[in-house]
């Protein structure tokens, strides 16, 4: 009973923050989200109430939520940062040196099997110990892992792969295991799939290293991530198709939350979207609003055939965004309030893809995690649980806003500078936590937000400003 009375108010909450909401789809995706975790709460001993947060957070104001606000307060908004040969440099170190990033190219000579097969046992065996539960109610069963096992044909890896090339030719999600089923941490829950490990756009350049016993998955390597993908989502082609896409001049980079790709110039042959720092080649003069891009599609037996396509000219810059303080402020802000994907669930971002798409505009290739994000740049100050807070402030004081990410263990964040002696971070999140009474409350927010530092503040986890390890400038 208690349970339902706390539905009821989440609920209520969440339909006056809600009333003018002009996306149907979030708000019943809300909706079913605070459902499912009250529900899990409330079988369990019930210590957290779990609510909507309100839509302006403590401490922000309706000026926050534009990118213009941010710029303004900036000393030197328009300097560059980091010009295209540094770019290509800083890149190449996070390859090279780092191995962050991978540059998939230089497996055109095969791939050691033993290596792709220890690593898959590893990461299967991984999952099994963990014993993680299956959607609904029950732990995954023994049966589930051995058909995952077994279609994982790890025998069928041979000493040296001979690796085919291609590219995610609709948006797939990128698998820790071949199957859609998924698996979770907590009974109940449907958000945080742990065996999604990424989301890849129309367009990724992938090496195809295995393939499921079914047929129905490829394993994949791309420039940031391995898993498995449904084969039907790629098409095969050779190493030389890759180099000539990622090479070819003039390219196009989205530059929006999301962009619509088309198949006629009349733009009514929908063909799928792609997300912020996607780089696609130009083929040929725009027409009108309309930009030519060359659309690698899959024909008959996944083999890769390139069509005319084309992308709003609003959507897109032809080339690099300039690496500015600007640049991805506004960058940033294009995706504000967008909804959360945990690991590009739901065709979304979670906190490190946001930084990702955001700096890809500028030709900046994060690593996929924030741990690894979080070793990138120059670190301008480390801390550890014995820095006080005053010391973190001042540290954040001699960051460079705009181009600044803070990790904290789990999270990411962009900073923006600071407000009447507070820090203030544009971010990807799932929530936060606030002391009430003798306990504390969950408040969802399952978005891009504004906030500031102080969020959590007094909580069972801290605030961020607390749980902060880092000042990193990208540069």
């Amino acid at each position: 009973m208690q349970a339902m009375k706390r539905i009821n108010v989440a609920f209520k909450n969440y339909d006056k923050i809600t009333m003018n909401a002009t996306r149907k789809e979030e708000y019943l995706l809300g909706k079913k989200l605070v459902l499912l975790l009250i529900l899990f709460l409330s079988g369990c001993a019930f210590h957290e109430q779990v609510t909507i947060a309100p839509s302006l957070l403590p401490y922000t104001t309706r000026e926050m939520k534009t990118a213009g606000f941010w710029i303004a307060q900036h000393p030197s908004p328009d300097k560059v940062i980091l010009n295209s040969e540094e770019i290509r440099n800083f890149n190449k170190h996070i390859t090279d040196e780092l191995k962050l990033t991978k540059d998939i190219t230089q497996w055109e000579k095969g791939y050691p099997g033993d290596e792709l097969r220890m690593n898959l046992e590893k990461t299967f065996k991984d999952f099994v110990e963990k014993n993680y539960y299956q959607s609904g109610a029950q732990r995954a069963s023994s049966a589930f892992y051995k058909d995952v096992e077994k279609d994982s044909n790890f025998g069928a890896i041979p000493e040296q792969i001979s690796v085919r090339y291609g590219f995610i030719v609709h948006y797939a999600d990128q698998r820790f295991f071949p199957t859609s089923q998924g698996l979770f941490a907590k009974q109940g829950d449907v958000d945080f799939d742990e065996l999604q490990n990424s989301g890849l756009d129309m367009g990724t350049p992938v090496a195809v290293l295995h393939q499921s016993l079914d047929g129905k998955w490829f394993y994949v390597e791309t420039e940031l991530s391995g898993g498995w993908v449904e084969s039907s989502h790629v098409a095969l082609g050779n190493i030389g198709d890759v180099r000539e896409f990622l090479s070819q001049d003039p390219f196009v980079i989205i530059a929006k939350s999301k962009a619509d790709i088309y198949l006629d110039l009349d733009m009514n042959n929908h063909y799928d979207y792609v997300r912020m720092g996607v780089r696609l080649p130009v083929d040929g003069k725009p027409v009108g609003e309309r930009i030519p891009i060359r659309l690698p599609t899959a024909g008959e037996n996944q083999k890769l055939i390139f069509k005319n396509a084309y992308l709003k000219r609003e959507d897109v810059s032809v080339g690099y965004l300039s690496y500015t303080p600007r640049t991805i402020i506004e960058q940033a802000f294009q995706l504000h309030n967008v909804p959360y994907g945990w690991g590009g669930m739901y065709g979304e971002q979670d906190c490190s893809r946001f930084l990702q798409e955001v700096f890809a505009t500028v030709g900046i290739h994060f690593p996929r995690n924030s741990s690894e994000q979080a070793k990138i740049g120059q670190a301008l100050a480390k801390f550890d649980l014995t820095t006080s807070s005053e010391e973190k402030l001042q540290s954040l004081r001699r960051a460079l806003r705009g181009a600044s990410i803070l990790p904290l263990k789990g999270h990411i964040m962009l900073y923006l500078g600071e407000i009447e002696g507070r820090p203030f971070v544009i971010h990807a999140t799932w929530g936060y936590r606030e002391p009430q009474g003798a306990g504390q409350v969950v408040r969802v927010l399952n978005r891009v937000v504004v906030s500031d530092l102080f969020l959590g503040k007094g909580s069972k986890k801290g605030s961020l400003l607390e749980r902060l390890v880092a000042v990193v400038e990208v540069k």
